[in-house]
């Protein structure tokens, strides 16, 4: 049987779409009262799944005013990804130290799988959720329930980079590639190395550095 899905949580999950797919791009507030009466609920409604996304990270709010999707600015970006690069740099060294099973790291491999097959066309979402599955694989394949719980805590926030600078992210051909290079690397000052390479050209991209 399939859950049953609230009016909360329903609202959240669309807000967020329209929110991760341009619909309501940077800097578009949120009013309360107008929300309410587009989506025909009640503002507490409305006042709960802002307030779940402003703690995921997809709006911001400051005292008195109407959420906001948030502009993401050159530092934001870093910040983003200086936060990734604490956990996925130890997760590769760890990965490597322990010497996984291929059977234990197949969740990864079929995650790069599923980005190296993505057509040349494929639309932009597809590719940076392709992205992200792979390193959310990689991620939990360390097996700590903590640093997984501290990964996906910046999920959002990253979604929110790729959506509002696709532009200037690397090629789908490209993020394949080092991917499968970080993958396969032979230790633990490797696969580093490859990851921070990874990461820093993505900040590079993304902030036109």
């Amino acid at each position: 049987m399939l859950p049953r899905v609230t009016a909360v949580q329903a609202l959240t999950e669309e807000l967020r779409r329209q929110i991760l797919n341009g619909d309501l791009p940077p800097g578009s507030t949120l009013p309360e009262v107008e929300l309410a009466e587009r989506f025909k609920v009640a503002r507490p409604t409305v006042r709960t799944a802002v307030q779940n996304l402003v703690e995921r990270g997809v709006l911001r709010r400051d005292t008195g005013r109407s959420a906001m999707v948030p502009e993401l600015s050159r530092a934001d970006v870093r910040d983003v990804y200086f936060a990734r690069e604490a956990v996925e740099l130890h997760v590769v060294d760890r990965l490597s130290a322990t010497g996984h099973s291929p059977a234990e790291l197949r969740p990864v491999q079929q995650a790069m799988e599923r980005m190296e097959d993505l057509p040349a066309g494929a639309p932009w979402s597809d590719v940076a959720e392709a992205d992200l599955a792979f390193h959310t694989a990689l991620v939990e394949a360390a097996g700590s329930t903590r640093l997984d719980r501290l990964f996906h805590g910046l999920l959002e926030e990253v979604r929110m980079c790729l959506a509002q600078l696709e532009a200037h992210y690397p090629r789908r051909a490209d993020l394949a590639e080092e991917h499968r290079r970080i993958l396969e690397a032979q230790d633990g000052a490797a696969a580093q190395k490859l990851m921070c390479d990874h990461l820093d050209s993505a900040v590079r991209a993304l902030t036109h550095d």
